[in-house]
């Protein structure tokens, strides 16, 4: 701000001295500023449906991990983790779903945690250790690197983890909840 107070002095200074004394009797200048802003729709976000597992069972003895895939149906197991059942019987496991909303044709980003704490209780009530989810990943239904709201102002995307089961665990059900962010790029 006084950068520009005073070159406009020095401007007005050089005026009167082409122009003779009267315009350093003035002493000042005038200019004007603009000030805008643009309003666009606010982004919305909202839960579709949980990441889901499903049920599994692990051998005595042995640790494993799941993993739910955005864009996939199922789970992946690895070391002593299945599926506890098959077919509808059991929950089917899936990445957690999202639909957002807002100024269309506009790019958006998707923050996630770094990971996820997943709480439990067995059946009687008792605390168990937690798990924890990590490894997340995102995809859009508009694009696997820059998510974009259609000409509706719409989108979906998804996001998946893996779930790492320690030895030994005793049957529970487990719960958590996570924030994703979605901001205008």
């Amino acid at each position: 701000m006084m950068a520009g107070r005073i070159i406009a002095s020095l401007a007005a200074a050089g005026a009167a001295a082409l122009c003779g004394t009267s315009a350093l009797a003035a002493g000042s200048a005038t200019a004007t500023g603009v000030a805008s802003a643009t309003l666009v729709s606010p982004l919305r976000v909202i839960a579709l449906s949980p990441m889901e597992f499903g049920e599994i069972t692990h051998a005595d003895g042995s640790s494993g991990t799941v993993t739910v895939s955005p864009g996939a149906a199922g789970a992946q197991f690895a070391g002593g983790a299945s599926a506890a059942c098959t077919g509808s019987a059991c929950a089917d496991a899936h990445a957690a779903r999202f639909s957002v909303s807002g100024e269309p044709q506009r790019n958006y980003t998707i923050e996630l945690p770094a990971a996820i704490v997943a709480t439990g209780t067995t059946q009687s009530g008792a605390g168990v250790p937690a798990l924890t989810v990590t490894g997340l990943t995102v995809r859009s239904a508009s694009s696997a690197t820059a998510p974009r709201l259609d000409a509706a102002g719409t989108d979906r995307f998804e996001v998946g983890g893996t779930i790492t089961l320690p030895a030994d665990l005793p049957p529970a059900r487990y719960r958590a909840s996570f924030t994703v962010i979605v901001s205008y790029v």
